[in-house]
Parts: C-alpha cells; structure tokens; sequence
C-alpha cells in the first residue's frame, strides 16, 4: 500500500486545477499499487466540486467495492468525509442523467 499525503495542496482545496493534479496523482499510485493511503491530516476542508471530480471520479471509475477496497482515507474529519461523500453522490447523479 502507497501513502499518499495531500498536505502540500491544504488546508483547503478549491480549484480545479488542483484537483485534477490530486486525481491524476491518485490514478498513477493505484496503476502500481493494490491499494492507496490517502493522508488528510492537514486537509481542513474541500469543495464539493473537487471532491467529486476527485473521489466521484474515481469512484465511477473503479466500481463501489473495488473504490473502499484501494481508497482509504486517514485523518479525515468528519466533515471532510461528509464533503467527499456529497462529491461521489453529485458524481453519481452526473453519471446517471
């Protein structure tokens, strides 16, 4: 498993072009490894747009169970988990149109 720590991009993420550095970053580690790390600790808050094209993104992509078998989040407040699961519902909603 790769740990992957997102302190450089905190404590708030709020643009796009961050997020897509985040989501192709996120992409590369699980081409290589079973599973990712992902560490939040210095993360406060993210918008609801990076979260879906970050984690919504990678949730579509992967599938419901392979997403929670290699994505795992440490430090994540519940506020950060709450925002990540609003993006993966607005991502799943795009999808669904």
């Amino acid at each position: 498993m790769k740990i992957i720590n997102l302190d450089k991009y905190g404590p708030i993420i709020s643009d796009k072009a961050v997020g897509d550095e985040i989501y192709y970053s996120l992409k590369k580690a699980l081409s290589s490894n079973s599973s990712i790390e992902i560490d939040l600790i210095k993360i406060h808050s993210m918008a609801t747009f990076c979260a879906k094209q970050i984690f919504g993104k990678l949730y579509i992509e992967l599938g419901s169970s392979a997403f929670f078998e290699k994505i795992i989040l440490k430090n994540a407040t519940n506020d950060l988990k709450t925002i990540i699961q609003i993006g993966v519902q607005d991502a799943l909603d795009e999808n669904n149109r």
